[in-house]
């Protein structure tokens, strides 16, 4: 019983720490954000950080690990292969949306991490191992079998198509601003957020169906 609080406080703690450096990294940037302020964030030292954590290089890319673990276990769901290869679509597009949305720390830390061209993405790091795990496991057999159903063209990369649909799909959140001030629609809100999506799932659907879908 005695050694069993102790492991528990120090997961805590860190689990305080990698927070508090998560929105930091989210709000400032890789080379914005500074140590003592995390800590103070997270009601520690600086010190202890250091314990955990021997550089702010350490510390970041251990929270983009645990961001694409939180990422990619959003929009993993064993359902995909009992859908329809179209619901399968729309239902992916969904969950990345709603990643977004539930998660608006993922903004910064997309657009810092490509700024930075993954320079602090470990060796050890598992984010494109996962990605390409995802892509091979789930995104290819939807797309293989709505090619044999009939329903989408044959030979569509399923690298180029997640890369796509993912860019579509988070640009409400990544391009919120200006895409509400040219357009006139608040894509802050759940009602932009809703049209949005329905208008992402049609184009991507469009755009493999074997035959023009109707509108």
């Amino acid at each position: 019983m005695t050694d069993e609080k102790p492991r528990h406080s120090s997961a805590v703690t860190l689990d305080r720490i990698l927070a508090a450096a998560r929105d930091s990294f989210a709000e400032n940037g890789f080379d914005g954000a500074r140590l003592d302020r995390i800590a103070r964030s997270a009601g520690v030292t600086k010190q202890l950080v250091y314990h955990y954590f021997k550089t702010k290089e350490e510390l970041y890319g251990v929270v983009l690990d645990r961001v694409a673990e939180e990422v990619h276990a959003m929009l993993d769901d064993p359902d995909y292969d009992r859908m329809t290869p179209v619901a399968a679509i729309g239902a992916l597009i969904g969950r990345i949306m709603q990643n977004y949305e539930e998660r608006p720390y993922l903004v910064g830390i997309t657009v810092d991490q490509d700024l930075h061209k993954g320079e602090h993405v470990t060796r050890r790091s598992q984010y494109l191992p996962a990605v390409r795990k995802f892509v091979d496991g789930r995104i290819a057999p939807i797309l293989e079998r709505g090619a044999a159903t009939g329903e989408f063209r044959d030979g569509i990369d399923p690298y180029l198509f997640y890369w796509s649909i993912f860019a579509l799909a988070t640009a409400c959140f990544t391009q919120s601003w200006s895409m509400s001030r040219s357009s006139g629609i608040d894509f802050a809100s759940a009602e932009g957020i809703a049209l949005w999506r329905d208008h992402v799932t049609g184009f991507a659907l469009q755009s493999i169906a074997r035959v023009a879908l109707p509108r």
